[in-house]
């Protein structure tokens, strides 16, 4: 899949701007703070219907506006194209997704339709953070593979949320909730196996794309590793029936401690992914440049992931990429950039790249200042955008 041409009005810094995408790499140069990150956050909003950067609709806005709007035109593999458009009122505080001027009913259902892979220094947790954000991580590579996970994963959210309600209650009220529980213990139990299950396989299947992408970078004196750690007993469940026994077990030996606490103690939501280099927790005792190596790594492997899982390759977004990447590592990235299909990279200056690279051919290189593209190294490549 490649982007077209995005509109982009009254988003962050952005009052007004088109952007006609090459098909390959897409290099946004500008100082700090000039709207560079605003145009991959732009294009991430259309294929996730919302940033990875802001915590809210609300904070994307451009100061003094009252709503903003974010086009994009998509070819994907097969060459069909399509639309989508986002758009958000201040006022009512409401959101729309369209795609191909059509409404959408759900913002989940878009989630898979235009893969997408986005780094940016607000993903560092992934490697050196809590849990919860290698779970994020986790749970978005296989929900825009399977939209089958993304309902039960949805569906397991809801079920937590009734259950943890019903612990609470219980605790404040200092009264038993057993025959309450029930319905919800079993809704959690198959819901939650089936997440566990799916994950394990994924890991599995996942990283042998993390160790090759690691070694492309970084050569192989290092070596990375990716481990699911659930918060069940599962070594030796190789079903989701077996999976279902030792949830079940796991709830009730642990059923004191929900009651004292009030809150589910067990489940998908309390898993791990364990990372690490040379067999030493990443986490840990990683150093810096590690640490952005082995999450390059990651969003390298889950490009192949995607790509195969989907039948479509995803765009890539490096925000700010380079910073504490030393040259050589930088040089082995860039090497690589051109096999990753369309790719959207901000930088300072364009010293990451060498003076030979192939800037007219299908690349080119977008200079930003004030929310604003000044230059442009124009590729003989750009896609054009069809209004579908």
């Amino acid at each position: 899949m490649k982007a077209g041409t995005i509109e982009i009005e009254n988003f962050r810094n952005h009052t007004n701007t088109t952007l006609a995408c090459a098909e390959g790499v897409n290099a946004i140069i500008g100082d700090n703070g000039q709207g560079k990150t605003n145009i991959v956050e732009a294009i991430s909003y259309l294929c996730l219907t919302k940033s990875f950067y802001a915590s809210g609709d609300a904070v994307t806005l451009k100061i003094g506006e009252e709503n903003f709007s974010i086009r994009g035109f998509f070819k994907g593999d097969n060459g069909v194209e399509r639309s989508v458009e986002a758009a958000y009122e201040k006022s009512s505080g409401r959101k729309t997704i369209s795609i191909n001027r059509i409404p959408v009913e759900s913002m989940s259902s878009v989630i898979g339709e235009f893969p997408v892979v986005i780094l940016s220094p607000e993903q560092a947790g992934i490697t050196n953070g809590a849990p919860t954000e290698r779970r994020k991580f986790l749970d978005l590579i296989i929900a825009q593979s399977s939209k089958v996970y993304l309902r039960e994963l949805m569906e397991y959210r809801r079920i937590l949320r009734q259950r943890n309600k019903v612990l609470l209650d219980a605790k404040l009220a200092r009264r038993d909730c057993s025959e309450i529980l029930e319905p919800w213990d079993e809704a959690l139990v198959e819901t939650g196996s089936h997440l566990t299950y799916r994950r394990r396989m994924f890991i599995e299947e996942f990283s042998r794309d993390v160790v090759r992408s690691y070694e492309s970078i970084a050569g192989k004196s290092e070596k990375p590793g990716i481990s699911y750690e659930p918060s069940i007993p599962t070594r030796n469940a190789d079903s989701i029936e077996a999976l279902k026994s030792v949830f079940t077990d796991e709830l009730r030996s642990r059923e004191d401690e929900e009651r004292r606490l009030g809150v589910t103690a067990v489940g998908p939501h309390r898993d791990e992914v364990g990372l690490s280099v040379n067999e030493i927790n990443a986490r840990k005792f990683a150093s810096q440049g590690q640490h952005k190596t082995l999450l390059i790594a990651l969003k390298l492997a889950e490009v192949a992931y995607l790509k195969d899982r989907c039948s479509e390759t995803p765009i890539l977004l490096l925000d700010d990429v380079f910073s504490e990447l030393d040259e050589h590592r930088s040089e082995r990235l860039v090497e690589q950039l051109q096999g990753f299909g369309q790719v959207f990279v901000t930088a300072t200056d364009l010293r990451p790249f060498p003076v030979q690279f192939p800037w007219r051919q299908k690349n080119q290189t977008i200079t930003i200042s004030a929310g604003a593209i000044i230059t442009k190294r124009k590729s003989r490549h750009a896609i054009a955008g069809t209004g579908n």
